[in-house]
């Protein structure tokens, strides 16, 4: 494994730990608390972590050699294109009373997942690609 690829997991995986840690103490914290300030900084706790996790992609990829890059930018491209359409593919459907209205923070909630996801699935596609090639 490359150093750029190891310093990746060493930022990557507290991160992640962290977010799984303030998600639950932030939705279980949730239930007791009143007052808009309060409730707040409760709920952006799991955002800290989050904003980590991006920075360790970002930093990855600023290390990677010419080809490395050329693959992630390929697969934000195209997991960003996936994702995005998925989203208006379901938007079209719910504006067209196909589906049923959920509340818009159940919706909004899932863009970032759902693009990483996307990002992900479509970047181990291109690995395989340029592999079989």
């Amino acid at each position: 494994m490359r150093p750029v690829h190891k310093r990746y997991l060493w930022e990557m995986v507290p991160a992640l730990l962290g977010y799984v840690v303030l998600i639950v103490v932030s939705v279980t914290w949730l239930k007791t608390l009143e007052g808009t300030a309060a409730r707040t900084v409760v709920t952006l706790l799991p955002v800290l972590p989050v904003g980590f996790m991006i920075r360790a992609m970002v930093r990855a990829i600023r290390g990677q050699d010419e080809f490395e890059r050329r693959i992630d930018l390929e697969s934000i491209a195209i997991g960003g294109a996936l994702g995005g359409f998925g989203f208006f593919t379901y938007g079209m459907l719910l504006n067209a009373k196909v589906l049923p209205m959920p509340p818009a923070e159940a919706v909004a909630i899932w863009v970032l997942p759902v693009l990483l996801f996307t990002f992900g699935v479509t970047k181990c596609g291109i690995n395989w690609y340029y592999r079989t090639r």
